[in-house]
């Protein structure tokens, strides 16, 4: 959710951050309105909630993604006063301006009155991270944006199998290693903090821009070489003719089935094993999937940039920040969600209400995406705002 680096890359970053927005607008869609819905009318469609919270669990990840592939890019230099001045002011901004009015409305519901004591009161619960849910990601990305100038300085001198071997320990560590205890019942495995992961995700942005930097552009990083013009490493005898850079070119359709393939393994478990765990952003699937889905957007990036997913993809920011807004509006006051609308259409199968239910929260879905883009974009036309903040 950040602006990107200018280049024939572009795109790729624009459609992926209009995707995952979808995917964050859709996820809170769902787990909002089972948080509002009384947990005895759902039983039956349990398998096909966790089926699609399967499918949108990436969306998290992939901005993460996005930002270690532009932020830890070799040839980018970002220093602490730039870093913060450009960059860590923008997401504090965004915490202080939407994270304060979202904690005093908490407090407005509570009290059903609005009184001024309430304004440093939300301020306290912003700064020390009780605003709306949602917000967390921003109090994440601050974390890691301020880290970053030091972290560009070990990544310069750690080679790159080093931090293969840090990502490694880290997915064994944070990923696989709570995953395997959820799903034996146990604390047997020892575990690193679940936070880790995202750090991972940080990291493979950079072997992405890595890779690019050595391939396309010649640069020696961490140990790993690729002749500028000359399509292949330093010391490789093998030329990278026209065909074998078609090959590479087409490889987006290899990551696109493998992650059709794991989405499909998902539901499977789900529908006919049974299998109720749900997942979350450090789990295995969540970890592959993010990263076969990123994987799938880098090799088949579009090198001609059309606007509208270029504008798209700035909205994206704003409408991160507002659309629980929607979803709130819609569930707490209008007090609709598509279990009650399921209700009232009085549908007899499971099969026919899962079907029916599908549609219902694609429905809602659109509804608060298309909202939240209205507003977001009202917003950034407000000079002060598309400058500093959005």
């Amino acid at each position: 959710m950040t602006n990107g680096l200018s280049g024939p890359r572009k795109q790729f970053l624009d459609v992926l951050r209009v995707l995952a927005t979808c995917a964050v607008v859709l996820m809170h869609v769902l787990t909002g309105a089972t948080d509002v819905t009384d947990a005895s009318i759902v039983p039956e469609y349990r398998s096909l909630l966790l089926s699609v919270m399967d499918l949108v669990t990436w969306c998290v990840p992939i901005f993460l993604l996005i930002s270690g592939y532009l932020f830890l890019n070799p040839e980018r230099t970002l220093t602490y006063p730039v870093m913060i001045k450009k960059y860590c002011r923008r997401i504090a901004l965004a915490i202080l301006l939407f994270g304060v009015p979202y904690a005093a409305s908490e407090l407005v519901v509570a009290e059903r009155i609005f009184r001024i004591r309430m304004i440093p009161e939300a301020l306290k619960m912003t700064l020390t991270g009780h605003t709306w849910s949602h917000m967390w990601y921003l109090y994440l990305i601050l974390f890691l944006y301020l880290i970053t100038p030091l972290l560009k300085k070990v990544l310069r001198v750690l080679p790159v199998w080093g931090v293969a071997a840090v990502m490694a320990v880290i997915f064994l560590g944070s990923s696989v290693a709570p995953f395997l205890n959820k799903v034996l019942d146990s604390n047997s495995i020892p575990v690193l903090p679940d936070g880790g992961v995202y750090f991972l995700y940080y990291l493979c942005g950079y072997f992405f821009a890595v890779r690019e930097v050595c391939v396309d552009k010649g640069r020696n990083v961490g140990g790993q070489m690729v002749e500028p013009g000359s399509g292949r490493r330093a010391g490789d005898n093998t030329e990278w003719d026209g065909e074998t850079q078609n090959v590479e070119s087409q490889a987006w359709n290899v990551w696109l089935i493998a992650a059709a393939v794991l989405m499909m393994g998902m539901i499977l478990s789900r529908t006919l094993v049974g299998f109720s765990i749900q997942m979350a952003y450090n789990y295995p699937f969540t970890v592959l999937l993010a990263v076969l889905l990123f994987a799938a957007g880098w090799n088949g990036s579009i090198q001609k940039h059309r606007i509208p997913w270029q504008e798209a993809g700035a909205l994206s920011f704003a409408v991160y920040l507002v659309h629980p807004v929607y979803v709130n509006l819609l569930y707490k006051f209008v007090k609709i969600t598509p279990f009650t609308v399921l209700e009232q259409c009085g549908v007899q199968s499971v099969a026919a209400g899962q079907a029916v239910l599908i549609l219902l929260l694609a429905a809602f879905c659109l509804v608060v995406l298309a909202l939240a883009t209205a507003t977001a974009w009202v917003l950034r036309k407000i000079p002060v705002l598309r400058k500093f903040v959005l």
